[in-house]
Parts: structure tokens; C-alpha cells; sequence
């Protein structure tokens, strides 16, 4: 299963979020994604359900002790989302956390238009 991390900024829409995860998903080969997995710590804002929604995949919400658990196998460290977030990789995280034991970066975070996008494989449990 392939699972999207995003992060984005205020500035973001979610048609341009959709499109650019949709983007990074296909160029990369990734399998169908599975779902679209975004930091707790924004829970209640509604671009992530829209994007979801475009993307026609279930949304994941990670919770904080998730995306802290996989910080330390995060490749990319952003120094302005550690300050703002107390996260140094929030979509990597979020795609990692979602993705589960044994997931693994096929895409690492990739930024456009305010929005932050990794893509992790896993198994799907049963």
C-alpha cells in the first residue's frame, strides 16, 4: 500500500494540493494509494478532508505520538517546521506513521505551492 504524507502552509488550496500529490504519487510509481495522511496537530481544518476527498482516498489523521516515533528514521529535517511544529519532518512522518511497521520512503518530501508531500510503502494489515 502506498500512503501520502502532506504538510501545508495557510496559503495552500486543495486543489493544488491534490493535484501535486497526484503528481508525485504517478511519477514515482508508487502503488494505488491508500490513504492520505496528515498530522493530528491540524485536526479540524478542512483542507486535508477536501484533498482527500479530491483524491478519492480515506484521510488518516496521525496523532503526535505517532509522528514523534518515527522522527529519528526521517531523512529530511526542516528547521522552520520544527519551530513552528515542534516536527522536523511532517509529511515523511505522516506517511511513515500511516504506513506502519516496516514502511519505507519511496518518495522523500517533495514541496510545491505551500504544500509538503512523501510517499511511504507498507503492508496492508488485516
Amino acid at each position: 500500500m502506498s500512503v501520502a504524507g502532506m504538510g501545508w502552509s495557510n496559503s495552500a488550496s486543495a486543489t493544488e494540493a491534490a493535484t501535486f500529490v497526484r503528481q508525485v504519487v504517478q511519477e514515482n510509481k508508487a502503488t494505488a494509494l491508500t490513504y492520505l495522511a496528515v498530522p493530528g496537530f491540524r485536526h479540524g481544518e478542512a483542507l486535508p478532508e477536501d484533498v482527500a476527498s479530491l483524491l478519492g482516498v480515506p484521510l488518516f489523521w496521525v496523532l503526535d505520538d505517532a509522528l514523534r516515533a518515527v522522527q529519528n528514521i526521517c531523512p529530511t529535517v526542516s528547521e522552520r517546521a520544527l519551530q513552528e511544529t515542534g516536527f522536523a519532518s511532517v509529511a515523511e512522518g505522516c506517511a511513515l506513521a500511516a504506513a506502519g511497521p516496516g514502511a519505507w520512503l519511496r518518495v522523500l518530501r517533495q514541496a510545491h505551492a505551500g504544500i509538503t508531500c512523501a510517499v511511504a510503502e507498507g503492508e496492508e494489515t488485516k
